[in-house]
């Protein structure tokens, strides 16, 4: 599975879902309006926005580094290890 394969929508609800099974092993009582479908639409959009730029983060780590993300360009031409104006 790739991080194209999945949807944005679809990472949020699982995040959520397991989030809420995970509530009592860490002390948190979820509540019983915090099903997916009972989350106000803003809610819902906010988790969706947070999954698709997590993917889009995940998605560019998996990329292999090109010239145009580093912080400093590679020229070519011989000049590493020489002086200024020599």
């Amino acid at each position: 599975m790739t991080t194209e394969s999945v949807s944005p929508q679809r990472l949020a609800m699982l995040l959520h879902h397991y989030s809420q099974a995970l509530a009592p092993d860490f002390g948190v009582r979820p509540s019983p309006d915090s099903e997916w479908e009972s989350l106000s639409p803003n809610e819902r959009g906010r988790m969706v926005a947070a999954a698709e730029l997590t993917l889009l983060d995940l998605h560019q780590a998996a990329q292999p580094a090109s010239p145009l993300n580093l912080p400093f360009p590679k020229f070519e031409g011989g000049t590493e290890g020489k002086e200024c104006g020599a």
